[in-house]
């Protein structure tokens, strides 16, 4: 029987199948891209598609940059969470969403 693929979501801290949560890599060191397919390469990091978790994520972009080992700036990391947020929003709006 084959392994589930656990990761830990960085809002909530709670560990869930990698298929439910929303993975982001550095990519090329200036800017954050999600990652739909699962397969950018980079360092990567996961959170639930939520609000709430997202909010909590991206907090400090000190912290995103420790979890990423990078050093992006405070506006590319809030307007990469605010991207975030208005696509989860959508997907709420369409009934899609994690939790």
């Amino acid at each position: 029987m084959a392994a589930i693929a656990l990761r830990t979501c960085i809002g909530c801290r709670g560990k869930f199948q990698k298929k439910t949560l929303l993975r982001f890599v550095n990519h090329v060191g200036s800017h954050l891209s999600a990652d739909e397919t699962g397969k950018l390469p980079g360092r990567g990091a996961y959170v639930c598609e939520s609000k709430d978790c997202i909010t909590e994520a991206f907090k400090s972009h000190k912290r995103v940059n420790s979890l990423l080992r990078t050093n992006l700036s405070k506006e590319v990391v809030m307007r990469f969470k605010q991207c975030l947020l208005h696509s989860v929003s959508q997907d709420s709006a369409r009934g899609g969403g994690h939790k």
